[in-house]
Parts: structure tokens; C-alpha cells; sequence
């Protein structure tokens, strides 16, 4: 985990260590988590203590669309043409920083504007990226 968490410049530090999360189809989580942080939370919640991230959810897989999960600041970003092409989580203040990663990430990838845009977690955020997208609440 240390090792693949390295490759992506998210190396544990200090007393942090590298923690993998339950395997999804080929893909798994891998996060730096505080040692004492890991223990704590180990004794109080026991075996039901699990790593995962929105990242992970098969949730529109085999189409070709994009998934947007908006949690709090976080948006987690799935592509997908037909398999997994890119998982992103991005810390976004706004809906016009939604709208900037988004027509980024289109355009280095080289997705039409007419995909498919699920949105789960902020209607809001729906409402300004209809204007744009082919967007569809969930």
C-alpha cells in the first residue's frame, strides 16, 4: 500500500501508515492514515471498522457516462466508457470550480459534452451544470 500510495505522491508521513480497503471487482482504496488515529478507531468500532470511498461504487459501470457523488466540498468524479476510466476527488469551494474540473477533465479526455452527467448529493450544482451537460439527478 506505502508503495502504491508513493507512486502518487500520497506517501505516509510521520507516524501515518498505509491502509488498503476491501477490493472492488480490480480496484481497491488505498489512504495514509494516522497510526493512533487507525488504533483508536480499530477499539471502538472493532471488525466493523472498514476503508472505502465513494471512488469505489459500481454505480453506472459498463456505460459510458460521467458519475459526480458530492459530498460536503468533496466531489468524487468517475468516468466511465463502459469500464473505469478515471476516479477523481476533488475538493471544489463552488459550483463554477465544479464547472472548471469538469470541462477539464472532458477535455483531456477527449469526452463529448453529450455524455451523460449523474449527479448524486446537490441539485443545485444539477441546476448550473443542466445549462451545460446532459445532466440527470439522482
Amino acid at each position: 500500500a506505502e508503495q502504491a500510495l508513493a507512486v502518487t505522491g500520497q506517501a505516509p508521513h510521520g507516524d501515518e501508515i498505509a491502509v488498503f480497503s476491501a477490493s472492488v471487482g480490480d480496484m481497491c482504496a488505498a489512504i495514509a492514515i494516522s497510526e493512533r488515529c487507525l488504533t483508536a478507531l480499530s477499539e471502538q468500532l472493532g471488525s466493523r471498522l472498514s476503508v472505502t470511498t465513494p471512488l469505489l461504487s459500481t454505480t453506472h459501470s459498463g456505460e459510458h457516462c460521467v458519475v459526480i457523488e458530492l459530498v460536503d466540498n468533496i466531489c468524487y468524479l468517475r468516468l466511465y466508457n463502459s469500464t473505469l476510466q478515471l476516479a477523481e476527488a476533488l475538493e471544489i469551494g463552488s459550483d463554477d470550480e465544479l464547472l472548471f474540473y469538469l470541462a477539464n477533465i472532458l477535455d483531456a479526455t477527449s469526452t463529448p459534452i453529450t455524455i451523460p452527467i449523474y449527479i448524486i448529493g446537490s441539485h443545485s450544482s444539477a441546476k448550473m451544470l443542466k445549462k451545460y451537460y446532459k445532466v440527470v439527478c439522482e
